[in-house]
């Protein structure tokens, strides 16, 4: 169970791009970002899809942050992030399209807050986990952050990587999910 999502070790690289900030639930992970937001104005966050912007806008306004502060990927440019710190409230299922976007910025270690209760995890049963960590005392704010987690979501996305002959586009994760991987 754990090596779906995990995966096996291998050699520690700290050269990432991306650095994963993974919940038990997205509400978790929303109220985390609204509190990154607060704390932190110079940060933009990023929705891969519009399902996603739409939901995180509005929820930003309801906790009195300003909604324009998301950003859709594919109305990103990288001039707005020469004074801004850019956070990803979401992984997009292909590594490759992750990598396509940030290739020419400056910036390494860009946040990615994920949960486990997303679709892309739960390809991977992380529904199972959930229970599980739960026993073990961990409680639904707490995050998970280690380059393992980052490696092991790569690992996955190259596997939904393999699976798809030819991409269709969706408005949600698990709207692609559902479009995109083979039955």
């Amino acid at each position: 169970m754990f090596s779906n999502l995990f995966g096996k070790k291998e050699e520690d690289t700290q050269d990432h791009v991306f650095k994963d900030r993974a919940f038990m639930t997205t509400v978790a992970k929303m109220n985390a970002c609204a509190e990154l937001a607060r704390t932190d104005e110079k940060m933009i966050f990023i929705a891969w899809f519009p399902d996603t912007a739409k939901r995180y806008r509005e929820y930003f306004t309801e906790s009195g942050i300003n909604e324009n502060r998301i950003i859709e990927a594919k109305h990103l440019h990288s001039s707005q992030l020469l004074t801004h710190t850019p956070v990803f409230v979401e992984h997009y299922p292909m590594h490759s399209k992750e990598e396509a976007l940030v290739k020419n910025w400056e910036h390494r270690n860009i946040l990615v807050y994920s949960a486990m209760d997303e679709p892309l995890f739960k390809h991977f049963g992380s529904e199972k986990l959930i229970p599980m960590m739960k026993l073990m005392g961990m409680k639904e704010h707490e995050v998970i952050e280690h380059n393992m987690v980052s490696k092991s979501i790569i690992k996955g996305q190259h596997k939904i990587e393999e699976q798809v002959s030819a991409e269709q586009p969706a408005a949600s994760q698990g709207e692609w999910m559902e479009k995109n991987l083979k039955r």
